[in-house]
């Protein structure tokens, strides 16, 4: 069996969420993080929703100063809660997802379906490359965040649920841009 050795904090303790950033900078693995004060700030915004600092930088999107939530986030969110669970029937053409909610230890209560259809995406006027390529993912992406916002949206705290990923901007243009965060001072330990 192999063991992890753990090097420096003792296990069950996070690193410091700048510490964590500059490493992620520095790794050019997140070429959209222009700087790690906006690492820190994806950071620290995912511990607060229970999130791995890493599922932090690859599902959430900071877009006019508010968290947007990513569509595998979503679903990874709804099946990790424990109290909620999705079935999704996907073609070509339409996505459909019937959300289930427990009851007890044993049973699940249908709390219901959203659909999303190329129809839809024709109607909101969404489209682009990725909607030719990858039908099936965007109406999933669609369908499971109109179900995520409907059915289980305490699955990942009370954190309101923006969406830009999928083709569409929920985030109006006149929101009020995020303020600029102050340099970051780094102290080195004794």
């Amino acid at each position: 069996m192999n063991e992890i050795t753990r090097i420096g904090p003792a296990a069950g303790t996070q690193l410091d969420p700048m510490t964590v950033a500059q490493v992620f900078k520095a790794s050019g693995m997140f070429p959209d993080i222009q700087s790690e004060a906006a690492a820190c700030a994806k950071i620290i915004i995912g511990r607060g929703l229970g999130l791995t600092d890493f599922d932090a930088m690859t599902g959430l999107h900071i877009i006019k100063g508010k968290a947007v939530l990513a569509a595998n986030l979503m679903a990874a969110a709804i099946k990790r809660a424990g109290k909620y669970d999705y079935r999704a029937t996907v073609t070509d053409t339409v996505c459909e997802i019937t959300f289930f909610q427990r009851t007890d230890a044993r049973n699940w209560e249908e709390i219901g379906v959203t659909t999303f259809s190329m129809e839809d995406a024709r109607r909101a006027q969404l489209g682009g490359d990725n909607w030719r390529k990858y039908p099936r993912n965007m109406l999933f992406a669609r369908c499971i965040s109109n179900g995520y916002k409907a059915f289980c949206p305490d699955a990942l705290g009370a954190a309101p649920v923006y969406v830009e990923a999928h083709g569409e901007m929920e985030i109006t243009e006149d929101a009020p841009p995020a303020p600029a965060l102050p340099a970051p001072v780094v102290v080195e330990a004794a």
